[in-house]
């Protein structure tokens, strides 16, 4: 099979690979297309906490595709069938796992960091992490759902209540994903926040109601402008320093502020001490999914309750990954999910 492999930092080439064989209770799935993530260009440039990868690797955590064989004892999927498949391998027996944080299984294993993903043309997962899709659910919707997955957990820490308003900083694929699903908790007005007009009117036609250029205006009184309030929740997807900092200024007093983005484990954030306290703030962080989080994301898209789409701005074919590499730290033009598509 044909694969894009990172490796070692610094070191991706597309190499031929023997195609895996699926074990007991495990299924092969034909990946069709794979999304390129910053947390993929992160990986390879050694720029991810090692923690989290192991070398050699595929990449590829955000995919979709077609079950092209199964292991002995699989009788819940079959040949043909239409898939999209959780990344992270939990246990479903440690003390995490069994409390439903299945992201913070204490036997990390995950596609597309400790075992092949998506960039390759066959990706080898137990069948329990299989979800069937609808003919109607593209398969690039379906590479949607991973990040999806993660903004659906984070909107319900925040807790959005309808008629609240809520800001969202960065409109890269996180942000657009935020956009799309606080629609559904019938909030009275979603602002986005940006430093470049073009993602701010994508913005636009995703959902928001009004779009702050923080990088011409001054984002607290542009958005009292806006909509005669700050906002209830702010939801952080930039992984900026300056966006995180931002954040703690948007949230009105008493507000919700939710951290989705990476800034970097190397920066470092500084902030008025009292400035949490004295205006009254719940800052969450929220990393990954679990996988009930994920379930309620493939149910939106089964039940035709939110269209992601439209959050695909580009197509390259698996051949022209560092096209795709390069486009996305250009960031030029408007650019949300980048995918790869496998030939066939």
């Amino acid at each position: 099979m044909r694969a894009i492999v990172i490796e070692k930092p610094n070191a991706v080439a597309l190499r031929e690979l023997e195609t895996p064989t699926p074990g007991p209770g495990e299924v092969r799935v034909r990946s069709v297309v794979a999304g390129v993530c910053r947390t993929d260009l992160d990986i390879a440039a050694g720029a991810l906490d090692p923690r989290w990868v192991r070398f050699p690797v595929i990449p590829g955590h955000e995919w979709s595709g077609v079950v092209d064989s199964v292991g002995d004892g699989v009788t819940a999927v079959h040949p043909g069938q239409r898939v999209v498949c959780e990344g992270n391998i939990g246990c479903m027996s440690c003390p995490r796992c069994r409390a439903g944080d299945t992201h913070l299984c204490q036997s990390y294993d995950a596609v597309g960091f400790t075992r092949g993903g998506g960039w390759g043309e066959f990706v080898v997962v137990p069948a329990r992490v299989l979800h069937p899709l609808p003919d109607h659910v593209s398969f690039a919707a379906a590479a949607l759902v991973e990040p999806g997955s993660c903004v659906v957990k984070a909107l319900g820490r925040a807790g959005i209540q309808p008629a609240e308003t809520v800001g969202v900083i960065g409109v890269g694929t996180m942000g657009a994903l935020a956009i799309r699903l606080a629609r559904l908790h019938s909030p009275a007005a979603i602002v986005a926040y940006g430093i470049r007009d073009e993602e701010l009117e994508l913005a636009r036609t995703l959902g928001a109601d009004a779009v702050v250029n923080v990088a011409q205006a001054d984002a607290e009184r542009e958005t009292l402008n806006a909509i005669g309030e700050l906002p209830d929740v702010v939801v952080e997807t930039a992984g900026a320093v300056a966006a995180v900092e931002l954040s703690t200024r948007l949230a009105r007093e008493g507000g919700r502020v939710v951290l989705l983005g990476i800034a970097g484990r190397d920066e470092e954030l500084t902030l008025p001490a009292d400035r949490i306290v004295l205006r009254d703030l719940s800052v969450l962080g929220s990393v990954g999914y679990t996988t009930a989080a994920w379930a309620e994301m493939v149910a939106l898209l089964r039940e035709r309750l939110v269209d992601v789409d439209p959050i695909v701005t580009h197509r390259f074919p698996l051949e022209r990954f560092e096209d795709a590499f390069a486009l996305m730290d250009a960031r030029e033009g408007v650019v949300a999910k980048i995918l790869l598509e496998h030939a066939g």
